[in-house]
């Protein structure tokens, strides 16, 4: 009977303690829950603060996502290679940019306002970009010049002029040394 009690004992202790395990593993979960929705509703009213300037300019069109992507990190996508994300801390707006030579830190603040302006002079950047490179396009359309008329007549009647003088020179040399 003295060996019952303390695996009584030992099996009470341990139903307590999973049950305290599971108890602060639920708990932790919840923070990372709550953690996680207010990280997502930063960014959803970072993303209302761009939403209108994004709208008014036509050029954004097809340029901006301003997509939030929910997630155990949410993302605020602006465009193909740049996003905003909540680091190193729930409060702390991370700008980045995809590199070729890696992430680069755009801008890092707390201050949601200042975030935006710079988010906002990232886009005009683009859109200045793009139409640099859209205006480059456009005198790039205009048709590659081939050969004029006259450089095709040379060509050809050099060509000709060489095959002429090779045969006489070959017969030439045949009649000479050929028979």
């Amino acid at each position: 009977m003295a060996n019952t009690k303390p695996a009584t004992a030992d099996a009470n202790f341990l139903r307590d303690a999973l049950h305290k395990a599971r108890l602060a593993e639920a708990a932790y979960r919840d923070a990372m829950v709550d953690l996680t929705d207010a990280q997502a509703l930063r960014l959803q009213l970072l993303k209302d603060d761009l939403v209108p300037a994004a709208s008014s300019v036509p050029a954004v069109e097809g340029l901006v996502d301003l997509a939030l992507i929910p997630g155990l990190s949410p993302r605020l996508w602006i465009d193909p290679v740049s996003s905003v994300v909540m680091e190193p801390d729930p409060r702390t707006y991370r700008f980045i940019q995809d590199t070729a030579h890696g992430r680069e830190i755009m801008l890092e603040t707390a201050d949601r306002a200042a975030m935006a302006e710079r988010i906002k002079t990232h886009i005009a950047h683009r859109i200045v970009a793009r139409e640099r490179q859209l205006a480059g396009s456009a005198t790039g359309n205009e048709r590659p010049r081939g050969y004029s008329i006259g450089t095709l007549i040379l060509a050809w009647v050099s060509g000709f002029s060489v095959g002429i003088l090779t045969l006489f020179l070959g017969g030439f040399l045949l009649s000479r040394f050929g028979g």
